[in-house]
């Protein structure tokens, strides 16, 4: 019975102690079984260079680094393949230029208006009294509706050239003013009139409408290419007026070309150089809306047929 009973436990030893043994096993066989994935993981990262493992952090950093520059390519990208809004950076780019050329004119003769009592601190104050009576009248024509109501009665074709066409206007009269003063530079209220009354219809009437030219476009033209059209176009019109202004100044100091008047004003074929440029973009600036009008009408008809 002993014997039996020694037995009895030996068999029962040896069959408790299988399972134990095939559970050890099975635990290496899976242990290597996720090494060896882990390994295939890996290589496969190393072979295809995208990172169609997306488990690295480093990628992760790499595309949150780069995504700007992408988002600037391509919205560069988008512009240069896009004549509208090719046209709606060559327009704002030049309605900067006869801002900042008209800019300079408006400095001298602030500086030049009373001489005797001109200072930096008094200069100041006058140009800001000018702007904040120009900033109540942009307020008063939105909200009167007054500016809506005109931009509504030019319609978008209408409007987008009406700010070339004013600018053309206030030109000519500066140019009428050279003639009939024989040289001498133009009044300083005539000419703050019509520089503020063409900021006052830019903010007021012609801005929402350039706003609108962007209703119907790709989402790659209104996020990536329009902070670059608003922001770069106007740097580049500034910076072009002023790097125009300063060649043809050096230019006339070098060949002595034009002539100076008794203020010590350089003129060019009898007007001020800046008169000049500015006449020359704001014809340019025209010519420029009606290829954008033309441009916006014929995206609108498509679009209606699509509705």
């Amino acid at each position: 019975s002993s014997m039996q009973r020694a037995r009895s436990t030996a068999s029962l030893a040896s069959v408790g102690e299988a399972p134990v043994g095939m559970k050890r096993s099975a635990k290496s066989m899976g242990s290597l079984a996720d090494a060896a994935k882990r390994g295939a993981e890996k290589a496969a990262v190393k072979r295809d260079g995208s990172g169609s493992v997306a488990s690295s952090e480093t990628d992760q950093v790499d595309v949150e680094d780069s995504s700007f520059k992408q988002r600037l390519l391509r919205g560069i990208r988008t512009i240069l393949r896009s004549r509208l809004l090719m046209c709606i950076f060559t327009y704002n780019a030049l309605a900067a230029t006869t801002s900042v050329l008209l800019s300079f004119q408006r400095a001298e003769l602030v500086a030049n208006r009373t001489v005797e009592v001109a200072s930096t601190e008094r200069d100041t104050a006058f140009l800001a009294n000018v702007n904040m009576a120009s900033s109540v009248a942009v307020f008063a024509l939105q909200a009167s509706g007054l500016g809506a109501f005109i931009a509504s009665s030019c319609g978008q074709y209408g409007t987008l050239i009406l700010m070339p066409m004013i600018r053309m206007f206030g030109v000519s009269m500066l140019a009428w003013w050279h003639v009939q003063g024989s040289g001498q530079a133009p009044n300083l209220t005539l000419f703050l009139l019509l520089d503020e009354f063409t900021k006052v219809i830019n903010f007021a009437v012609a801005k929402p409408v350039r706003e609108s030219l962007w209703r119907g476009l790709s989402a790659e033209a209104r996020y990536d290419a329009k902070p670059i059209v608003d922001t770069l176009a106007n740097r580049w019109g500034g910076g072009s007026a002023a790097f125009v202004t300063s060649a043809i100044t050096r230019i006339m100091e070098t060949t002595g070309a034009g002539s100076v008047t008794e203020d010590g004003t350089k003129t060019l074929f009898g007007f001020p150089p800046v008169l000049i440029l500015c006449s020359i973009a704001a014809v340019w600036w025209a010519v420029v809306s009606v290829d954008l009008g033309a441009i916006r009408k014929r995206i609108d008809a498509e679009l209606k047929k699509q509705v």
